[in-house]
């Protein structure tokens, strides 16, 4: 009877030994996270007049986030890339649209963050409507103000203290 219960407990053991996850000694054992990345390399948007102005704007936005915008790949936590897309008015007139999809990631090459910021502008505060002229310099600080909202929900997850 002993036996047949060690033989069952090996069996088990057995079955549920690939289950276990293992602790990798290389890189894989300390993969970057949201909440870890302080510099960014920026990469092209695109080729047009727009998508070049929209990358400056956005070196200038990240850092009033709290992120470095670096000049190296090499020297970054993570690589921001994607595209720019501009519409053209309709028929009927009316402003263009700016459409922008990115991702965040990591110099191993694993995504950590991304999103498509595109539609419509719709602002309530008659101040900031006043303000309001430029979609391709608000698509650059919206885009700056997601990425530091999910940074900072990203530490808040890990038990990493975000400041005021």
């Amino acid at each position: 009877m002993r036996t047949l219960r060690v033989a069952v407990f090996c069996c088990a053991a057995l079955w549920l030994l690939p289950a276990v996850p293992y602790a990798a000694a290389g890189p894989q054992a300390k993969q970057t996270a949201l909440h870890q990345v302080r510099k960014i390399y920026l990469e092209e948007v695109g080729t047009s007049d727009e998508a070049a102005r929209f990358r400056l704007l956005l070196e200038e936005k990240l850092p009033e986030r709290g992120f470095t915008v670096v000049d190296d790949p090499g020297q970054a936590d993570a690589i921001l890339s994607g595209a720019l897309s501009v519409s053209q008015p309709g028929i009927y007139g009316g402003p263009s649209d700016v459409g922008v999809t990115v991702q965040l990631k990591s110099r191993d090459g694993r995504r950590l963050w991304g999103g498509n910021f595109a539609g419509r502008v719709f602002i309530l505060n008659p101040v900031s409507s006043i303000r309001f002229k430029d979609i391709v310099e608000y698509r650059a600080k919206e885009l700056a103000k997601r990425l530091r909202a999910d940074w900072e929900k990203s530490a808040r997850q890990a038990g990493v203290r975000v400041g005021p």
